[in-house]
């Protein structure tokens, strides 16, 4: 909320790069107590003009604001420092912890690309790999002060304790998730705080300056910079292209980089260092592609204008040659990582004759919302997206029954279920049946709903499901939340995880290669991976949406992975495939 009282001091002082107070900082009485944005109003707390952040002032912080106070690693902690004058940290005096067998050629080879002066680098090894400790113990060697991590909200406190544990070099670090990015920047005219969010992002995106310079950039989950165009992206160009000073070193982590090459936009850097082609710059889509021809893609395209790696054998060579087989990315598949394989399974689900005919209806009106020739729910935007998968959920309410048994049965197996789901309303439903089921069938009935709306208790209720507490959670955040077996110190009290093998049903509609694989991915960990269950009505366009979603996901796999993890999804997609054409869709 918006803090009205008169702020405190202006005055923009830079980080010092050695010991001692800078002119205009607080004195030793009176340091500054920089607070969360969340602070309520409180006497001596104003929002300061220059950093547009609450502050307290005094030598203590009252206890009324303790919660409020800044976190470790975080924007709040560095712009605290900065007003206090407190110089650069020294580096810990303790053994770097133990990686595994695989993770140090990785943590050497990114050293390198450092040391030879690469822009960055792309670490895309699957998920469970570890790529968060390979990459803080990476940076914690390097000659750089300040080191910014962008990740999901979900993950910021992951990644504090991560860095805590594997950091043992000087660097200041500050966590922030994407949609809290503006807040690094400032502008001449626009004083960004007292803005609303969407457009204060908006005007940093377009025209703002990072406050600080960051020796190091990671992005987490870096395939959230796909489109170029999107506000995330433009934030991450700008503080990668400093008006003045050095360009920061960008190290992008993704078990699922690409599902196509002209999503290789944010990577461009490392594809000219390579080639020696010189930079696209902020060119559209079009012009990307032409300059990637001119890199050595050949980019063929079906009579739809899509591309399949299938068709494309040169393309994904070429990726692979480009970026993981030269000094500036790497990638893995599990096999090679000694990891076990991702196990599938396609199961049909029966509907009654009445609730075939709405299921069928649903998608009829979903087709003429998108447009006969529309064979992808990625390709909408806006508002018509939206209504769109509407029409999809109120289809997938449908089954809710039939999803709530399939997971009752898994529970009754023995495994503990992850369910991920596109709506917040399909969550609440089918946390309702599958409690439901679970009651009727004397089996642990304690379920779990994860949804954006619940931020304070979403934690708790992680925990609750880690540690055996409920059988099942249902959740919309296919990225940043953690579910797998054996997690360790999962209530920071020393208490680990289950080691139940975990089962994740996908039951709801979802849509892009990445989008699919992240789910999967939620409680694959530490060398594990958690069953997967494709849950869809026969004979209907959810059977062939299904099919073009497995082919997209094989897509991300060919761009990331092996030709053997592609086609495993491929061959499902066929399986789909061949059942609709033999299958007639229900009339509506």
């Amino acid at each position: 909320m918006e803090i009205s009282s008169p702020a405190l001091v202006e005055g923009p002082q830079p980080l010092p790069a050695q010991p001692g107070r800078p002119p205009g900082t607080a004195s030793r009485d009176q340091p500054y107590h920089v607070l969360t944005t969340g602070c309520p109003p409180y006497p001596g707390v104003a929002r300061h003009a220059r950093w547009g952040l609450p502050v307290y002032r005094g030598r203590r912080l009252p206890p009324a604001l303790a919660d409020f106070a800044a976190p470790r690693h975080s924007w709040e902690l560095l712009v605290q420092d900065i007003l206090n004058g407190v110089p650069p940290a020294s580096a810990r005096e303790r053994k770097q912890p133990e990686l595994r067998d695989y993770q140090r050629p990785r943590v050497e080879k990114m050293r390198a690309a450092f040391s030879v002066g690469a822009p960055g680098f792309l670490l895309a090894d699957p998920t469970g790999s570890g790529k968060t400790p390979m990459a803080i113990t990476t940076v914690s060697a390097l000659p750089v002060q300040l080191v910014l991590v962008v990740t999901k909200l979900s993950v910021v406190p992951a990644w504090r304790a991560a860095i805590d544990y594997f950091g043992t070099g000087p660097q200041r670090w500050v966590v922030i998730n994407p949609e809290q990015m503006w807040r690094l920047f400032e502008h001449p005219w626009h004083p960004l705080a007292s803005l609303p969010v969407d457009e204060a992002a908006a005007i940093a995106a377009q025209s703002g300056r990072c406050r600080v310079d960051f020796g190091v950039v990671i992005t987490d989950e870096s395939h959230i910079l796909a489109d170029p165009m999107s506000i995330r992206s433009r934030l991450h160009a700008r503080i990668m292209d400093p008006p003045e000073g050095e360009r920061p070193w960008w190290l992008r982590l993704s078990a699922t980089p690409f599902t196509a090459p002209h999503e290789t936009q944010y990577v461009a850097d490392l594809i000219a260092h390579v080639t020696g082609a010189e930079e696209p710059g902020d060119v559209d889509r079009g012009a990307y592609l032409d300059w990637l021809r001119e890199c050595g893609f050949e980019l063929n395209t079906d009579t739809g204008g899509r591309w399949h790696h299938d068709d494309n054998a040169h393309d994904v060579e070429r990726v692979k040659e480009l970026l993981y087989d030269s000094a500036v990315g790497a990638s893995s598949s599990p096999q090679e990582l000694g990891l076990p394989d991702q196990a599938r399974e396609l199961r049909p689900v029966e509907l009654s004759a009445d609730d075939r005919r709405k299921y069928a209806q649903a998608w009829h009106e979903f087709r003429q919302t998108v447009g006969l020739a529309t064979t992808d729910a990625d390709a909408l935007h806006g508002d018509g997206r939206q209504a769109a998968l509407r029409r999809v959920q109120r289809a997938s309410f449908l089954k809710t029954a039939q999803v709530a048994a399939v997971v009752a049965d898994l529970v009754a197996d023995g495994y503990q279920v992850c369910v991920p789901t596109w709506f917040l309303e399909t969550v609440r439903a089918l946390v309702e049946h599958i409690s439901w089921e679970l009651k009727s069938r004397e089996l642990p009935h304690k379920v779990m709903g994860i949804t954006g709306e619940d931020v304070g208790l979403r934690e708790r209720k992680r925990q609750n499901f880690q540690l055996g507490r409920s059988k099942v959670v249902v959740f919309n955040a296919l990225e940043g939340i953690n579910l797998h077996a054996g997690e360790r110190n999962v209530d920071g009290k020393g208490a680990d995880a289950t080691s139940t093998p975990r089962a994740t049903v996908v039951a709801d509609v979802l849509t892009g290669g990445k989008r699919t694989l992240q789910a999967e991915g939620r409680a694959s960990r530490d060398g594990q991976h958690a069953l997967a269950v494709y849950l869809y009505v026969p004979g209907t366009t959810e059977e062939a949406w299904l099919a073009r979603m497995l082919r997209s996901a094989a897509n991300t796999q060919a761009l990331a992975r092996t030709s053997a993890d592609a086609r495993a999804l491929t061959e499902l997609a066929d399986q789909l495939d061949a059942h609709a054409g033999t299958t007639p869709q229900v009339p509506v």
